[in-house]
């Protein structure tokens, strides 16, 4: 009986899955809304990214991760911006740095344009957070603009390392180098 009873926990232990944090709030599963998921995959069908500064490099890589984990498909990049284009790009919009618009056009392209880069970067972001949450994408028209000019990381942080609120495992910084 006793042999039984730890061979069960030991097979129990073994398909035991633990969550370690490491993708933080960047979780990429397919969208589990079978309806939903269709209407995105038809409204996503390729992506389109000028230029290859750094930046621009990484929200390539971002939008590939993402929308393949979200869609559960392979979204090709292309030169060109046609209906069903997730076009990310630096534009006019708007001369406050960091900023960025999100819209729907109407040839039913999605347009992301950033005033720089970085902006570009975080209306990606903006973006796949709107897929995350099963918020319908069909007549986007979102502009956003930092409030403050510095942005900094609130970590809580103690000198010997810890966080201060002890779950989130041992601090980024070496404090002690």
């Amino acid at each position: 009986m006793k042999h039984l009873l730890i061979a069960a926990l030991l097979l129990c232990c073994s398909t035991a899955f633990s969550e370690d944090g490491y993708r933080l709030w960047l979780r990429y599963d397919k969208v589990q809304d079978a309806k939903l998921l269709k209407a995105y995959k038809s409204r996503i069908k390729n992506i389109h990214v000028p230029g290859n500064s750094p930046t621009a490099e990484i929200i390539k890589k971002e939008l590939a991760l993402a929308l393949n984990g979200l869609l559960d498909k392979d979204i090709p990049f292309t030169d060109k911006i046609a209906s069903g284009t997730v076009s990310v790009r630096v534009g006019p919009s708007s001369s406050i740095e960091e900023s960025y618009q999100i819209t729907t056009t109407k040839n039913g392209s999605i347009d992301i344009v950033g005033a720089d880069w970085p902006g570009a970067l975080y209306g990606v972001f903006h973006f796949l957070r709107l897929l995350q949450t099963n918020t319908d994408i069909g007549n986007l028209n979102i502009s956003e603009y930092p409030k403050i000019k510095k942005r900094i990381l609130n970590h809580w942080d103690n000198l010997d390392r810890t966080i201060e609120r002890g779950y989130a495992g041992f601090s980024i910084w070496d404090w002690h180098r």
